[in-house]
């Protein structure tokens, strides 16, 4: 993870509490990245998520971190342990899209696929450098998720997380998690993953089984406010909002 040095140090230094387990991590009750997590967050033998998407949009996922007794191997160390890893993806031209991604094998439903790899920025920039992606390049290579507490009716944002996915410039500088199209109908979502800081790491899971060859694509606006902006969107899906999400809500 990569840091900007505008962040406040309390964010990215702010270690998380520490299990004491040995091995690898099961029962919830006793260790305390479980427990936080409120029960398993995946399945012990694979990369998928241990229960249904609606639970993990309404409840933090909290990894075994650096100060933890347990395995480096642990069952609870799957998005760390995988942070480099983007082999299920591979680069492809989205005909008038531009680059976009596909799957390089079948990805079962919550299959975790990679991370939004970038430079963490503080949110008072992020409009800032989105319009400078926006102005250079002709795309906006910034990923802003916010996450809310309480009732739907009454949620206030309790957390914000920026993450500048064209930090090394653009063209082939570009990590493959940045060229990760837009869709109104996504088979990709964004799940905040606590290790060892405040600050998530922003996971990619498969929504649904994804064959080989398919484009791979997440919902831009699923994590922000709504808005559209004034481009058109190319996604292609009956449930198509007609416009891409905008970047500045």
């Amino acid at each position: 993870m990569l840091f900007d040095s505008n962040l406040p140090s309390d964010l990215i230094f702010s270690q998380n509490p520490s299990c004491d387990c040995q091995g690898t991590c099961t029962d919830p009750l006793k260790c305390s990245c479980l427990l936080r997590s409120s029960g398993h967050n995946y399945l012990p033998t694979s990369r998928k998520l241990q229960h249904s998407f609606s639970d993990f949009l309404h409840r933090p996922i909290y990894e075994c971190n650096a100060d933890c007794s347990c395995s480096v191997s642990c069952s609870n160390r799957l998005v760390q342990n995988k942070i480099d890893d983007f082999s299920l993806l591979k680069q492809v031209d989205a005909c008038g899209k531009g680059l976009g991604v596909c799957a390089s094998r079948n990805i079962e439903a919550g299959e975790f696929v990679c991370i939004y790899k970038g430079l963490y920025i503080n949110s008072a920039d992020s409009a800032r450098i989105s319009l400078k992606h926006s102005s250079e390049s002709g795309h906006v290579y910034v990923l802003q998720v916010r996450e809310f507490a309480g009732d739907s009716r009454d949620a206030c944002m309790v957390f914000e997380t920026v993450v500048d996915g064209a930090c090394d410039g653009y063209g082939d500088s570009l990590p493959i998690s940045s060229l990760i199209n837009h869709s109104c109908n996504p088979n990709l979502t964004v799940i905040p993953v606590r290790v060892d800081s405040l600050l998530p790491i922003l996971a990619f899971f498969a929504k649904r089984n994804i064959p080989m060859e398919e484009e791979v694509a997440y919902d831009y606006g699923e994590w922000s406010s709504g808005s559209l902006s004034a481009k058109p969107c190319l996604c292609g899906a009956e449930t198509c909002r007609g416009f891409l999400p905008s970047h500045d809500a």
